[in-house]
């Protein structure tokens, strides 16, 4: 498992109310939503730059991103584990 550290976070208390929302719902803690948001927009990030150095139209630009997402994803687990 990577390691860990904790943080404090300040939310307003609209963002806090439906974080709290989210993490009960999907029966999870704060923590792994917070996690999780964290993950998506670092996931929009790659997209983005994989995008901005192809002169490829969105929808030709898919199976790269579906490919880049994989070997991201792999490369989280294996350095989990």
């Amino acid at each position: 498992m990577a390691s860990r550290e904790r943080i404090s976070v300040e939310l307003d208390t609209e963002l806090l109310s439906r974080l709290r929302a989210q993490a009960a719902d999907a029966n999870v803690s704060e923590g792994e939503i917070g996690e999780r948001a964290l993950r998506v927009a670092d996931l929009r990030a790659l997209i983005a730059r994989i995008r901005s150095r192809s002169d490829l139209d969105a929808d030709a630009s898919e199976p790269l991103v579906r490919e880049e997402l994989r070997a991201a994803r792999a490369d989280a687990r294996n350095r989990a584990a």
